[in-house]
């Protein structure tokens, strides 16, 4: 304490700065590792999001410890002030967590012709409770691919219609889930050929180039699909054979 009282308020504040750096970064890198792995952080306009919660964030406990640093008002107020600060950093980044864990990617879901970006917020709790595990519960790490298919039954077939109309789309009704391999051949068939992304993506020809390289297959053995996103839509490439998903990009699908 006798190190914090030699201090000067500029000191006082760089410090703090740079601690709050140093967490910041580590909850982003966390955050884009776990909830928001590429491309769902910039499809989701994660970035916008993160930069907001961050940025008020690392500038609100040191703006407040440059304001409020004086040693002349004695250690144990010092520590009092400093105390005070700190825990109105935790909270609000506390309540920044909350928001991006609340609206982060649970599913991608392939349903008819197109993927859908199911975001956690948008799962009605009492459609996952009428799922079967593991589609009851919402998955915490990186989302996992399935599939969604149109009941046959007519009453359950109704039933997702009846929800649909409501608003809630079939890939938000995780009753009617599967495991993406039970469906992919279905994606290779609706999949359409990678010219045409390159045609809508004047611009991204080199990235999906060094896809389809990166991929070991030749372009005619590639197909894409459109992904649908809350901020941006997405292409989802996978392989023309068995629609094994071989990749995503940031480019215009439709």
């Amino acid at each position: 304490m006798l190190r914090l009282a030699k201090l000067s308020r500029w000191q006082a504040g760089g410090g703090h700065l740079l601690l709050s750096v140093a967490i910041g970064a580590a909850v982003l890198a966390a955050m884009i590792l776990v909830w928001y792995p590429p491309p769902y952080f910039e499809a989701t306009g994660g970035l916008g999001l993160v930069l907001l919660m961050i940025g008020v964030d690392v500038t609100l406990g040191p703006l407040l410890t440059t304001a409020v640093f004086n040693p002349a008002k004695g250690l144990g107020k010092l520590k009092r002030d400093l105390a005070v600060i700190g825990l109105l950093q935790l909270a609000a980044l506390a309540y920044g967590i909350h928001v991006m864990y609340s609206a982060r990617p649970a599913y991608l879901v392939f349903a008819v012709d197109r993927f859908d970006l199911v975001m956690a917020n948008t799962l009605p709790a009492t459609e996952l409770a009428k799922a079967s595990p593991p589609w009851n519960r919402m998955p915490v790490g990186r989302p996992p691919t399935v599939g969604a298919r149109v009941p046959d039954e007519p009453k359950l077939k109704e039933e997702s219609l009846f929800l649909a109309l409501g608003g809630v789309d079939l890939t938000q009704q995780p009753r009617f889930f599967v495991p993406y391999a039970e469906v992919a051949r279905d994606a290779a068939r609706k999949g359409r050929e990678i010219a045409e992304l390159k045609r809508l993506n004047p611009d991204r020809t080199e990235t999906i180039d060094a896809i389809v390289r990166a991929s070991g297959r030749p372009e005619s053995g590639l197909r894409y699909l459109a992904a649908r996103a809350p901020n941006r839509d997405f292409a989802v490439i996978v392989d023309a054979a068995d629609g094994a998903i071989v990749d995503m990009a940031i480019a215009h699908p439709w």
